[in-house]
């Protein structure tokens, strides 16, 4: 993974930095913050406050009065207003996130001009963190982030079917919502990849469309950058797919594929594609060896080595979840019917969703009796308040243990059962174990 890069012709050449100057993104905005505060020209919207400043344009929270709404302003930062390239950029990425109409793509609502020319848009304002927070915290398991990097792969695939390269992808470009809603964010840099009309895509008109790939200049992240697009070099869907798969690294080990002590030592490294230590943390860690596989696939140095699309990428998630479920179905019916105990899952609506042959065993009721009525219908009359004040204490998240209530056999006759069950946060689902006692 240490070899220099070799040009297309085939032959190797000493690889340096000073061709090269990086235009890096928001985590290299050199200059002093200045007020980006937009005078927007219009009495819909009424800005509240600063969220961030990136390194071409600053959001601001704002309230649109027309519609009671809370929205995100974007605005050209100040200091870049009298960037021709800059501007291009901000009103492209205004019309390609317009184009992708897609649940993964925050939608934009208006674009406009504020009193100094510079230019907005009004788009959604995401109440959530980044995933570059979520991995950085360790709040939630890998399992989790990797159904959240399965959920972008979806975007990028969306965006690489119609034509679009984004070309900034990171963790810190991922917003995920309060109500796990998974937004891929900051399309700066994203351009049609040519061909795409010839293929019956519609894509939008940008304005000079190629400025993102001049020669000599680099666009992006440095960490998260596949070493043609950190040397510069013509890019297609693949500089995303390596992107994706220095994400799902992070994922995997804790950090991005590169490492070094500046963002210049970075990107060195990214035009080398110098990775061998990442690489070796995934191969001897303890996660799943199919997305280290994965991983290993997507970062491959030469592009041609790496899944086609995203498309590939996300089709390859969507089997392992697929194959996951199915082995979690498998052990689930194994244990349920192997343990000599009452096994349950139930809704918070009162009903059995799944039980074991055990119920039908000890109660004498079929299974499809069992599920198509509540299971107060079968609680002694006696029981059933106690039973509900149990039920309250498990939507609120306490568990419940050695609770006991009586169920009606199919004789009429009644067996005292003892419980253990617990919630599962934000999906209403109980899990519950029972035996029966004398």
């Amino acid at each position: 993974m240490n070899n220099i890069p070799e040009e297309p012709d085939g032959q190797a050449r000493q690889v340096g930095t000073r061709p090269l100057t990086t235009s890096m993104s928001s985590e290299e905005a050199a200059s002093e913050p200045g007020d980006d505060t937009p005078k927007l020209g219009t009495s819909r919207y009424e800005i509240n406050e600063l969220i961030e400043r990136g390194g071409m344009g600053a959001i601001f929270s704002a309230r649109d009065l027309q519609l009671s709404r809370n929205v995100a302003i974007k605005v050209l930062r100040a200091d870049r207003s009298q960037n021709s390239q800059a501007k291009q950029g901000f009103i492209n990425e205004a019309r390609i996130m317009s184009y992708l109409s897609h649940p993964g793509v925050t939608p934009i609502y208006e674009c406009g001009t504020c009193e100094d020319q510079r230019p907005f848009y009004a788009m959604k304002l995401i109440d959530g963190t980044t995933l570059a927070d979520m991995i950085t915290s360790r709040a939630c398991s890998t399992s989790h982030l990797v159904y959240i990097f399965a959920d972008v792969c979806q975007t990028v695939a969306f965006a690489h079917s119609r034509g679009v390269l984004h070309l900034d992808l990171k963790p810190g470009n991922v917003m995920v919502g309060k109500f796990g809603e998974v937004h891929v964010m900051d399309w700066g840099l994203a351009r049609i990849q040519g061909g795409a009309a010839e293929k019956g895509i519609d894509p939008p008109d940008l304005e000079n469309e190629n400025f993102s790939s001049v020669k000599g200049t680099v666009n992006g992240t440095p960490g998260y950058m596949s070493p043609e697009q950190a040397r510069g070099r013509k890019l297609d869907k693949r500089a995303d797919v390596f992107s994706l798969g220095a994400i799902l690294c992070e994922i995997l080990i804790g950090h991005a594929p590169y490492e070094g002590k500046d963002a210049h030592q970075i990107h060195k490294r990214a035009m080398t594609g110098s990775m061998q230590a990442a690489i070796d943390l995934l191969e001897h860690s303890t996660q799943d060896c199919v997305l280290i596989r994965l991983a290993k696939q997507c970062l491959a140095r030469h592009k041609k080595e790496r899944p086609r699309s995203a498309v590939e990428v996300a089709q390859a998630m969507a089997t392992y979840h697929e194959s996951a479920f199915q082995q979690m179905e498998s052990d689930m019916q194994r244990f349920f019917e192997l343990s000599l105990d009452l096994f349950c899952i139930a809704k918070a609506d009162g009903y059995f969703q799944r039980i074991n042959s055990n119920f039908s065993r000890v109660l004498g009721h079929s299974d499809s009796d069992l599920l198509a009525r509540p299971f107060l219908d079968f609680v002694h009359p006696e029981d059933v308040d106690e039973t509900m004040r149990q039920m309250e204490l498990l939507q609120q998240g306490q568990p419940v243990v050695g609770f006991r209530n009586r169920y009606r056999t199919v004789s009429g006759e009644f067996k005292t059962l003892e419980w253990v069950a617990k919630s599962i946060a934000n999906d209403n689902i109980i899990f519950a174990v029972a035996r029966s006692v004398p």
